[in-house]
């Protein structure tokens, strides 16, 4: 038997010889993404993967901490390897795609016969002593042969490193786990595969009308919008760009279709005037077969209550910087107010960062079903994106917060991933969590989801 002192001697051995330092990771600039089943739509699409400068950084590093694995934990050098990660991640790409090849750059994939091509983005640390933290973080960004970036796939995972395990293998089946979880529910890569292999109908009784022939009038009776910007508040620090933020984006609404758009700008938009607006005017005009935006470009902020849960808050223009619930618009009222409305949808867009949003777990209707344009247009929902979570700052640029920018950009088809002139809020949100991310030197992430229902807020894209 082995005794303990052998497990001390290898950690100390450990300990002497310098522990293999955490490679400088870069920001993953453009990568790709995938999801499937070989017996669903992934099963007839070719993929092409590429490893980023991030990968093959974390490969060396698991590589030399397997060397250094002989001397620290020596009867598990199983544990470690840049192998698992490679072949446990080619396993789960060809069980969903028809064939996956690797390639040394995203120009070469695109110059072969793949359908997809995958950049993957790997980042992990490994817990070099007993009690440290091993962690990995596997992304991979999905894009057509066009360039175009469908989805981005996340797992990650983390353990605690022990006297004879860096714990890696534990946390790689994890991060599988939820790899393989999120692309086998990528509502943008199965909206890609079905409309690949399947002719879109044409317009006549077999069928929706053609991309080129949609119009708003298609989905809605009539469209409403609510668009807040706020620079200058009472107590809370100024910003720059909200006012112009949602100038912007109600001219693009109106280009877009929206029948009327109340402006509400800087020291118009208290918390008496937005409430009054939202459970009592727009209650009044909207119909049951309407769709209501609401925009608020400011300050946001998250308050742990006492149960430990967290509420979030958008500040209006009078808001106080400590008393959030009698000054501010929280979450629960937001729901509350979203139920007073008669729309068949509404979507609220929020350049502000908070948390406790209260999202639904509904995944909403399958894009691959056939009539899913007809489908999700036809049940209600209400559905949020927000700059980012708790305790980010909403980052400003070159006359836009960083988020609006985007969100315009989506708007202008961008966030169309499967090519059908239709934006839904589903994409929009696929499209902006990645973009902002990046943009931001991932300081902002936006979130996005369900307050109610599992229909599909749409913008249609003109050609």
């Amino acid at each position: 038997m082995i005794s303990r002192n052998f497990w001390l001697t290898g950690a100390v051995l450990l300990w002497m010889s310098g522990c293999v330092s955490t490679p400088s990771y870069l920001d993953p600039v453009s990568a790709l993404r995938s999801a499937g089943g070989q017996s669903g739509p992934l099963g007839k699409l070719k993929l092409g993967i590429v490893h980023t400068e991030n990968a093959k950084r974390a490969f060396d590093y698991i590589e030399e901490n397997k060397r250094l694995a002989k001397v620290a934990y020596p009867l598990a050098t199983s544990d470690i390897g840049a192998d698992l990660v490679t072949v446990g991640l080619q396993e789960i790409l060809e069980k969903r795609f028809k064939s996956v090849v690797q390639f040394e750059s995203i120009e070469a994939a695109l110059q072969g016969e793949a359908d997809l091509v995958m950049s993957v983005d790997l980042l992990c640390t490994l817990g070099q002593r007993s009690f440290n933290t091993t962690t990995v973080d596997l992304t991979g960004t999905l894009m057509n042969r066009d360039q175009k970036i469908l989805d981005t796939i996340e797992g990650g995972g983390k353990a605690t490193a022990s006297p004879w395990s860096y714990g890696f293998r534990k946390v790689l089946q994890e991060t599988f786990s939820k790899f393989a979880d999120n692309l086998d529910h990528s509502s943008p890569l199965i909206a890609f595969a079905e409309r690949r292999v399947i002719s879109a109908p044409v317009r006549g009784e077999l069928g929706p009308p053609e991309a080129s022939e949609l119009e708003t009038g298609d989905y809605y009776q009539k469209s409403w919008a609510v668009v807040i910007g706020i620079n200058n508040y009472d107590l809370w620090p100024s910003l720059e760009y909200a006012v112009n933020d949602a100038r912007a984006v109600k001219q693009k609404l109106e280009a877009i279709g929206f029948d009327e758009v109340i402006e509400v700008l800087d020291k118009d938009a208290t918390r008496t005037r937005i409430l009054t607006l939202l459970a009592s005017e727009l209650p009044k005009k909207v119909g049951a077969e309407d769709r209501v935006v609401l925009f608020f470009a400011g300050h946001g902020q998250t308050e742990t209550l006492t149960d430990g849960k967290e509420q979030g808050y958008i500040i209006p223009v009078d808001g106080d910087i400590t008393n959030y619930f009698t000054t501010a618009i929280s979450m629960d009222q937001i729901r509350a107010l979203s139920r007073r409305i008669p729309a068949k949808h509404m979507l609220y867009m929020m350049d502000a960062c908070y948390s406790g949003l209260g999202f639904t777990r509904a995944a909403g209707i399958d894009p691959g079903i056939n009539g899913y344009i007809q489908k999700i247009t036809g049940m209600r929902s209400i559905q949020m994106i927000t700059a980012g979570g708790k305790g980010e700052q909403v980052m400003e640029r070159e006359g836009h917060g960083v988020f609006t920018e985007y969100l315009l950009r989506g708007l202008d088809g961008e966030a169309d991933r499967d090519n059908d002139n239709v934006v839904t809020a589903s994409e929009l949100g696929a499209f902006l969590k990645p973009q902002v991310s990046r943009a931001s030197n991932n300081l902002q992430t936006p979130q996005f989801g369900r307050l109610d229902g599992e229909g599909d807020v749409v913008f249609v894209v003109k050609p």
